[in-house]
C-alpha cells in the first residue's frame, strides 16, 4: 500500500515539474522568446525578447488567425505616448497587410500568365487603397506603461476584418488593372496568416 501511495506521489510530483517547465518562456539562439502556447510547432509565436513581459502575455492571449501589432512610445505627456504607441502599433499591421498582399501577388504572378507590369500596378493600387484606408476592424487589446515612462500599445486585427478590407480594396484595383481580374485575395489568406503566426513579433519605436 505504501509503495502505491508513493508511486502516486511521484507521479503528481514529475505531473507539476512537467507543468511548470513547459509553461516557462524558451529563449532562442537568435536572442528571441518563444511563449508556449496554441499554434503550429512546439510553441506559440516568437516574440522579440526586447518586449516587457506583460505585452509578451497579450500576444499570447491573441488569437491566432489574427495580426499582431505592437508600438511603444515615451513623449512630453503619458496621453501622447499612449496615442503615438498606438498609431505605431497600427502601423505595423499595415506593413504587415501591405507585405502579405506583395508576397500573394507575387505567387499569383508567377502561376499565372499576368503581365509582371501589370501584376505591380494591381499591388501598387491596392497599396495605396490600404494606406488611406482606415483599419476599422483592429482593436487594443493591451496598453502599459513601464516606470521609464514608455507606454506600450498591442493592436490585434482578426483574419476576417483583413479579409473583408483586402477584398474590397482589390474590387476597385481590379477595375483599374483588369489583367488581375481572377485574382483572389480571400483564397491564399490561410496560407498568408500562418506564415505571419511564425514570424517573430516585433515593434514599432519610431
Amino acid at each position: 500500500m505504501k509503495k502505491i501511495a508513493m508511486t502516486i506521489v511521484v507521479a503528481l510530483v514529475l505531473a507539476l515539474v512537467f507543468a511548470s517547465c513547459a509553461s516557462q518562456p524558451i529563449k532562442n539562439d537568435d536572442n528571441t522568446i518563444t511563449q508556449p502556447g496554441p499554434g503550429p510547432g512546439p510553441g506559440g509565436r516568437p516574440v522579440s525578447s526586447r518586449i516587457p513581459a506583460e505585452i509578451r502575455q497579450a500576444i499570447i492571449n491573441a488569437p491566432e488567425d489574427a495580426l499582431i501589432g505592437v508600438g511603444s512610445a515615451k513623449m512630453a505627456t503619458d496621453s501622447m505616448s499612449r496615442t503615438i504607441a498606438t498609431t505605431r502599433a497600427r502601423a505595423e499591421i499595415s506593413r504587415q497587410m501591405s507585405t502579405m498582399i506583395q508576397d500573394m501577388i507575387r505567387d499569383y504572378s508567377a502561376m499565372s500568365e499576368v503581365d509582371p507590369s501589370a501584376a505591380l500596378s494591381f499591388q501598387e493600387n491596392i497599396t495605396v487603397a490600404l494606406s488611406k484606408a482606415e483599419l476599422v476592424g483592429s482593436k487594443v487589446v493591451e496598453i502599459m506603461d513601464t516606470p521609464d515612462g514608455t507606454f506600450w500599445v498591442v493592436v490585434q486585427l482578426g483574419k476576417s476584418d483583413t479579409v473583408a478590407i483586402i477584398n474590397q480594396q482589390q474590387a476597385a484595383a481590379k477595375l483599374a488593372v483588369p489583367a488581375m481580374a481572377s485574382f483572389n485575395a480571400e483564397d491564399r489568406m490561410n496560407a498568408a496568416f500562418a506564415n505571419a503566426y511564425n514570424n517573430e513579433v516585433t515593434y514599432s519605436d519610431n
